[in-house]
């Protein structure tokens, strides 16, 4: 279950010492692509690309001996800066989600629509089964998080109370894993194929991702009680880079439109207000939106902003307007100002700012 990095109390950080590591080296250059080639290649120069080497070593700094295990800082498809470890591959934990709502745009309006209802497509579930009301529950619901429906849930960390809580279904967010693990059933269902291999098929292969293998990357969590599973992926940071540099240009790698570029404007835009609890700002379509809320205010990031995040305290941060993504990995949940303080850093070493 995700830890929201929004959802946190404003505290003083006190000052951490540096901690000494072995970092994976990328090669170096001061001619750098606007796309990452078969692997990434690290500016030799930040400043010539507006940033302040100065403000990213003490962001480092920082984050390292916070429990940060790996960063990378990409401008304009460019690798600005890297510490920790971008190659190892581990599980990416609710990010998933906004993969999987990635994958969405090549089916709806074919063989996926976003009205039918989970009555439609025959989506049902044990000990018990949903009631009637439940069944009216749409796709469109469960992609915002919104369908209300409290049952046991694949990777919850928690059993739910089974029934439904009070709100109104489709207007109001409840951050839910049954809805998320209920979309990749329909999504299997659907589309007859594995979600790790479309995944792999409609966009690993065609951004180049290094290390993704869906074969032995992507796995199932079952639980007792529920007959969705939770979808997995193991990924390096590198690869997460790529992504969501894909995100950042609306679909579009190397002159190609591999995503619909509406679709992704409408999964990174605003469907639903987040409660203050989860931090404020906004949802889209498993996507979390910052148009307001606490990490613009405290971090000082553009209201543009958006991200695909998950336990452990990991995210993929998009900032158009800045043409920026971020990429963070720890093995552990730091406290969510930590992980604030570490984007408010980053972002504050743009010289622009």
């Amino acid at each position: 279950m995700r830890q929201s990095l929004l959802c946190f109390l404003i505290i003083t950080i006190a000052s951490f010492s540096a901690c000494r590591s072995i970092e994976f080296q990328f090669q170096e250059s001061d001619i750098q692509p606007d796309f990452p080639g078969n692997k990434w290649i690290k500016a030799s120069n930040v400043s010539s690309y507006g940033w302040n080497i100065d403000s990213l070593t003490e962001a480092k700094r920082f984050s390292t001996a916070a429990g940060t295990k790996s960063v990378m800082i990409i401008d304009n498809g460019k690798l600005i800066y890297s510490w920790g470890n971008p190659d190892k591959k581990y599980y990416i934990a609710s990010i998933r989600k906004s993969l999987l709502s990635t994958l969405f745009g090549y089916y709806i309006d074919s063989v996926i629509s976003l009205n039918s209802t989970l009555s439609d497509y025959n989506i049902d579930d044990i000990n018990p089964s949903l009631t009637n009301d439940q069944r009216k529950v749409t796709v469109e619901m469960l992609l915002k998080s919104s369908s209300g429906i409290l049952h046991t849930a694949a990777a919850s960390g928690t059993k739910n109370i089974l029934g439904s809580l009070k709100i109104q279904p489709g207007k109001e967010f409840l951050y839910n894993n049954w809805d998320f693990n209920a979309l990749g059933t329909i999504f299997e269902q659907r589309t007859g194929q594995k979600i790790f291999k479309i995944f792999n098929d409609s966009i690993a292969t065609r951004i180049d991702m290094e290390d993704f293998q869906w074969e032995t990357d992507g796995r199932y969590d079952f639980v007792k009680g529920s007959i969705h599973p939770a979808y997995h992926f193991d990924m390096t940071a590198r690869d997460m880079a790529r992504f969501g540099l894909l995100i950042l240009n609306r679909g579009i790698w190397k002159g190609k439109q591999i995503i619909n570029k509406s679709w992704i404007d409408t999964i990174s835009s605003k469907k639903l207000t987040v409660p203050d609890s989860y931090g404020g700002g906004s949802y889209g379509y498993m996507w979390w939106i910052h148009d307001s809320g606490k990490l613009p205010e405290f971090a000082n990031i553009p209201t543009d902003a958006f991200s695909a995040q998950g336990n452990l305290s990991q995210f993929i941060l998009v900032i158009p307007s800045q043409s920026i993504v971020i990429v963070h990995r720890a093995k552990k949940n730091l406290d969510p100002s930590i992980t604030a303080t570490v984007i408010k850093l980053i972002f504050a070493s743009k010289k622009q700012n």
